[in-house]
């Protein structure tokens, strides 16, 4: 019991001890209070404060001392002298508002001694002409090229000039969070406000116009460059306008976030920025801006079928009417070329001639198609052009396919084989169904569809069974070695002689081939007409089956002998 209290108490005293190791700033100072910690944090937020107003002041000595420079230099170097005043008043201002921002925290906290108060609600008071004055240091460096200029001129003004412009709503951004701080401080600023305001519609006014200008000359441009294609400073003057449009969208789009946060309507130039950069934002679902979008389509709409209907109207309707015409045409001439392809004296297969009538009657619904184009208004020369470059990529995608495309053209040329024949080739027996210049359709004798690449045909062995219009038939029959062989050889004459099949000319060959291991082989060859091969091969086989039965003529079939001894 006495052990169990003791390891307690012990227990207790090193948890107390970590305690005070670990939390030092809670035990370790016991006369410390909340009011002495408020005062430490004041005093250094106060040492803080100090060193901002500081660096203001040198900043303002910095501003005085360029000022001064500026008056007695010239040239590049007063340029040079000027761009560093811009930079140096633009960090003032940004001084200027993070010192009443501290200033404002302060209060805020309530950690505050009030002893910078004064000091901040004047520095925001002096950011409204240091905002004028800089905003009018910068707008007398900007100059907008002259269109005599070349591309490569005018891009590298345009450069300076939206830079420019980029520090202007940079000085008007801070301008912006100083009237906010400004009303933390309780200060008037509600003329302030009203001024800003009109000078923020004024300048979203003056980059609505700009951009209005150029888009008007982004498209006589594009007028140019088609009038013109190649004509290379054209291009990159396009190319120089495209980029201004953007650059000005997006300055107009900055211009436009300020006034929405100055609660100021922008419907009418969210409309215009949306028909610029064709990119839809959150502004776009606002009920104003939505409504003006639709109004404005419904009435380019409405004017664009008043002004174009009728017009439009008659194009397509002639547009269809030339298509049918010269599909009609094109029916017809497919007639008089089969007529006359089958009138001809020149031989040619079935395929080429297939080919021959369908390459007619394309060309000219193409033709037509062509026409109609040009009809109704479409240049038929970027069309061609891009053809052009599109069968030249397709025919580099496709080189197999173009080597089928070259098997087949050589097949209608050379033509070892028609439509219907029964050939082998490409691993394939069968009937040649169809062929395209492509690829050829075969039907197997069990009636499935194989469709075998032209290159895979051309390049091997082709074999047309119906090429000729007779055929020879090969047929072997074994007699007995104890049968007699001039009545077997009659009896086959017989049965050849019989069938009406069979040919006169050339001759049947009905000979002794061979002393076979068990038998007797004759072979009987006679000619038919190609249809006739089957039906004659079947015949003579059966008869010759049932003649030798009758006649008693054996037909002997492989067999072993086996000998065994007994030693």
């Amino acid at each position: 019991m006495f052990r169990t209290f003791t390891r307690t108490i012990v227990f207790a005293m090193m948890l107390a001890l970590g305690a005070a190791v670990i939390l030092p700033g809670t035990y370790a100072d016991e006369n410390s209070s909340p009011k002495s910690t408020e005062a430490s944090i004041s005093s250094d937020q106060n040492l803080a404060n100090e060193q901002l107003l500081r660096q203001i002041e040198n900043q303002k000595q910095a501003i005085e001392n360029l000022a001064k420079r500026i008056g007695t230099a010239s040239g590049i170097t007063q340029k040079a002298l000027v761009a560093r005043l811009i930079k140096a008043r633009v960090n003032l201002l940004e001084q200027n508002l993070n010192f009443a921002k501290s200033v404002a925290e302060q209060e805020i906290s309530g950690t505050g001694s009030g002893k910078h108060r004064k000091r901040a609600i004047e520095i925001l008071g002096s950011q409204v002409g240091a905002v004028e004055t800089t905003v009018a240091i910068v707008r007398e460096r900007i100059v907008l090229p002259e269109t005599e200029l070349s591309a490569a001129a005018q891009a590298a003004t345009y450069s300076r000039v939206f830079e420019l412009l980029n520090t202007i709503n940079h000085t008007y951004e801070i301008y912006i969070e100083s009237l906010k701080l400004s009303r933390q401080f309780e200060m008037d600023v509600g003329e302030l406000e009203s001024r800003f305001k009109e000078d923020l519609a004024e300048r979203a006014a003056t980059g609505s116009a700009l951009l209005e200008m150029t888009m008007a000359d982004v498209t006589a441009l594009r007028a140019s460059a088609t009038m013109v294609p190649d004509d290379a400073e054209v291009k990159a003057k396009l190319n120089v306008a495209t980029n201004h449009v953007s650059s000005l969208a997006n300055g107009l789009a900055a211009v436009l976030a300020m006034m929405d946060s100055m609660g100021v309507d922008t419907t009418t130039y969210q409309n215009q920025l949306l028909n610029a950069t064709g990119q839809i934002t959150t502004d776009v679902f606002e009920v104003g801006v939505f409504t003006g979008l639709l109004i404005g389509w419904s009435e380019t709409l409405w004017s664009v079928l008043i002004e174009s209907g009728p017009g439009l109207v008659f194009k397509v309707i002639l547009f269809f009417v030339i298509v049918f015409v010269f599909r009609k045409l094109a029916d017809l001439v497919k007639k008089l070329t089969e007529s006359g392809l089958e009138n001809s004296s020149i031989e040619l297969s079935q395929l080429l001639r297939r080919m021959v009538v369908s390459m007619v009657r394309n060309t000219i619904i193409v033709i037509g198609v062509l026409i109609a184009l040009s009809q109704v208004g479409i240049s038929l020369g970027p069309l061609l052009a891009g053809l052009g470059v599109v069968g030249f990529v397709v025919g580099f995608a496709l080189q197999d396919t173009l080597s089928n495309f070259a098997a087949g053209m050589l097949i209608l040329i050379y033509r070892p084989f028609d439509v219907e024949d029964i050939i082998e080739a490409g691993g394939v027996s069968g009937t040649v169904s169809h062929m395209s210049l492509v690829n050829t359709t075969i039907l197997t004798f069990d009636n499935q569809t194989i469709v075998v690449p032209n290159n895979k045909i051309w390049g091997d062995v082709i074999k047309n069974v119906t090429a000729q219009t007779i055929r020879r038939i090969d047929l072997v029959f074994g007699i007995s070695y104890t049968d007699d062989v001039k009545k077997a050889e009659k009896v086959l004459q017989q049965i050849v002689s019989s069938q009406e099949s069979v040919l006169n000319e050339p001759e049947t060959i009905i000979r002794l081939h061979e002393l076979g291991d068990s038998s007797v082989n004759f072979v009987v060859r006679p000619w038919v007409n190609k249809d006739d091969y089957w039906e004659t091969y079947w015949n003579i086989t059966r008869a010759v089956k049932l003649r030798f039965d009758d006649e008693g003529i054996s037909i002997p079939f492989p067999q072993t002998d086996v000998h065994i001894h007994n030693p």
